[in-house]
């Protein structure tokens, strides 16, 4: 596969907590969940910088060997090596440990495989499009912001409950973390490379574009815009979107990290 553009850019003010990679047979985006805590255990700025940049320098080796299997069992791996490295670092076992959603393809030669864990989304464009996605997150989301709590005490109990969750109940969906107890629940789609494909793999801030905002109808615009007119592009309008009137509806911010990756095969 070949990497036509990436981008990622942060939301706001705050330092930006997703990423996108690409090494070797493997291209990635990572989107770091909220830290619930305002210190750090971990040796980065939070726990969740942390995170992203562990599973990015893992991922980055993993590509760079050339890995050709199977995209979920990668993330299992990678979930099991970020668990050994808190443990080494003392993560205390009372905290909630850092999460994040993920989006991964892997070049297989003359195929690819693509898992998600989380609200990441992949988007394979050609002639027979596949959209890799869910709404579960945003559903959760959109409830919690609607019960209109407001103690601090309160929030802060609910987002740890919620996290805890989806780390490790087996549910439906679940985030990715080096939980003791977690269960990931990886949703992939393998095919084979067709010349006119074109592979998207974005956080939910990028996703917006079509989820919340409805600048796009679908996914097949976005992904021509993506090739004809760039990634930065898109992010402009994302960006407009935000600053709307609406740009809240349902979330806890209002501006949102953004990364994304666009592939196409060699």
């Amino acid at each position: 596969m070949r990497v036509q553009t990436a981008i990622t850019t942060a939301g706001g003010t705050r330092t930006n907590e997703d990423r996108v990679g690409y090494a070797g047979s493997l291209a990635w985006v990572i989107d770091g969940a909220t830290d619930l805590y305002p210190d750090a255990a971990l040796p980065a700025e939070s726990d969740v910088q942390w995170l992203v940049d562990t599973i990015g320098k893992y991922l980055s080796e993993a590509g760079a060997q050339g890995y050709r299997g199977a995209a979920a069992a990668l993330l299992e791996a990678a979930a099991d090596d970020v668990a050994r490295r808190q443990k080494v670092l003392d993560f205390p076992a009372e905290r909630v440990p850092p999460a994040c959603s993920i989006a991964l393809c892997v070049d297989q030669g003359p195929g690819y495989d693509i898992s998600r864990i989380g609200d990441a989304t992949a988007v394979i464009a050609g002639p027979e499009p596949v959209v890799l996605a869910t709404g579960y997150f945003d559903r959760r989301e959109a409830a919690a912001v609607a019960t209109g709590e407001t103690d601090p005490g309160r929030v802060t109990a609910a987002m740890h409950e919620r996290r805890i969750f989806t780390m490790t109940s087996g549910d439906d969906e679940s985030v990715f973390s080096g939980h003791p107890r977690r269960r990931l629940r990886p949703h992939g789609v393998a095919g084979a490379w067709v010349a006119s494909d074109a592979v998207l793999l974005c956080t939910d801030g990028f996703a917006r574009l079509v989820t919340d905002y409805g600048v796009y109808p679908d996914w097949q615009p976005v992904v021509h815009d993506a090739i004809e007119r760039g990634l930065p592009y898109l992010e402009k309008l994302i960006r407009e979107a935000e600053s709307g009137p609406d740009g809240r509806a349902g979330r806890f911010k209002r501006a949102d990290d953004v990364a994304a990756v666009l592939l196409t095969p060699n």
